[in-house]
């Protein structure tokens, strides 16, 4: 995953109006700021824990219409950029008509 990704720049394996939607749906299920939304920033440092990685899982699920698997690597997130990118891959995995 991406350690070092800059404050401003979401993952590059993912569209950005994919990237748009699933922060959406972080904020919105996390109950997070969208201020506070930025590529760079650590899970610790959005107070994301794992109450509301379930909700966001579900929100996703939702939005998305697909069932997220077991084998998503939560621990690989370091920050929100990594998070985004695991859950692009699942929705673009379950959906192939979102694949850039």
């Amino acid at each position: 995953m991406s350690a070092n990704l800059p404050d401003d720049a979401w993952p590059s394996s993912v569209a950005p109006e994919l990237a748009a939607r699933i922060v959406d749906v972080i904020v919105e299920q996390g109950m997070l700021d969208r201020a506070a939304m930025k590529p760079g920033a650590t899970l610790d440092e959005l107070n994301f824990d794992s109450l509301e990685a379930v909700m966001v899982i579900n929100g996703i699920e939702d939005a998305f219409d697909i069932e997220i698997g077991s084998d998503l690597k939560w621990g690989e997130a370091r920050n929100l950029g990594d998070l985004v990118a695991l859950l692009a891959e699942q929705v673009q995995r379950a959906t192939p008509a979102l694949q850039s």
